[in-house]
């Protein structure tokens, strides 16, 4: 193509090719932060192991690729409620979550469900304070 499309400004230089393997690796701790629950110290430099070394200078700062890789964990449109998807299950992979709408999120699991059921008497503490009450029970 021959055609310019716009006139050089005071900011025109020519490309810097250094840069490329700083955006390759930007990309590729992106991707894998988002598809991962490894740590951030994990992706890092386990990303870092082929990078070339003469580009090393174009680097930012460890903690800004650190910033990087959480941001990318904090995208909005994992959950519904602002409930990320991975802590809505437990480590033995139960759903923990039994009911969640605008005004109310109840958590537990079914088995934590069946053992308060065999339970005559509940005791609570004075942690939560609640606008409305409901009292709910088992048969």
């Amino acid at each position: 193509m021959d055609a310019i499309l716009s006139a050089p400004t005071d900011h025109c230089h020519a490309p810097n090719l250094d840069r490329l393997p700083v955006v390759e690796l930007k990309n590729k701790i992106k991707s894998r932060s988002a598809d991962s629950e490894e740590p951030t110290s994990s992706i890092l430099y386990s990303s870092m192991r082929s990078f070339p070394l003469e580009s090393a200078g174009q680097l930012p700062r460890t903690d800004t690729l650190f910033r990087t890789i959480r941001r990318q964990r904090e995208e909005p449109g994992n959950s519904t409620n602002g409930i990320a998807d991975h802590l809505k299950q437990t480590d033995r992979r139960e759903n923990f979550v039994l009911h969640e709408d605008n005004n109310l999120i109840i958590f537990t699991t079914s088995s934590n469900l069946s053992i308060l059921k065999t339970c005559k008497h509940w005791f609570a503490d004075g942690t939560f304070k609640v606008k409305n009450i409901n009292y709910f029970y088992f048969r």
